[in-house]
């Protein structure tokens, strides 16, 4: 760790709301509503956790789980926890966890889903799980789709 490099973010961090706070991030800040630091610009989410806690493995996204815990925020640009760079509240993960754990997010929501759109249970035995050609991952109703087979005929 380059402790010139700490000391130059540490200095861009309000840290008045304590080791358990949110650390908002004070310096410089993209359209998205995410901290940047250094010449690279990089993400101060990242950098905290780099930082402070270690270095990010390949292919994973720092997540912030106050911003997971936090009912009340909208999301969005205007969230106040993607300013928030204490080391405690990011971890990092894969895309599709980031993804999945936000509240704001459609796959979240779909995740959360226990039944159907007419009712039918989503269980193994009456769930079929298939990728589009995307690649995203779809739920789809056996129940359902034997009625609409059946309707059609």
């Amino acid at each position: 760790m380059n402790p010139l490099r700490l000391r130059a973010f540490i200095a861009q961090v309000d840290t008045t709301a304590g080791p358990d706070g949110c650390w908002p991030w004070r310096g410089h800040t993209d359209d998205d509503g995410y901290g940047r630091f250094g010449k690279a610009s990089e993400g101060a989410h990242r950098a905290a956790y780099e930082l402070m806690v270690r270095p990010i493995p390949e292919g994973l996204h720092v997540d912030h789980l106050c911003h997971n815990r936090d009912e009340t925020c909208a999301g969005g640009t205007t969230c106040r926890h993607r300013l928030c760079v204490n080391p405690t509240h990011l971890e990092a993960v894969t895309q599709r966890e980031n993804v999945l754990r936000s509240p704001h997010t459609m796959p979240h929501h779909n995740a959360t889903k226990t039944h159907c759109p007419q009712g039918h249970e989503y269980t193994a035995e009456n769930t079929y799980s298939r990728r589009t050609a995307k690649g995203y991952a779809r739920r789809e109703c056996k129940a359902c789709r034997r009625a609409r087979v059946a309707a059609a005929a």
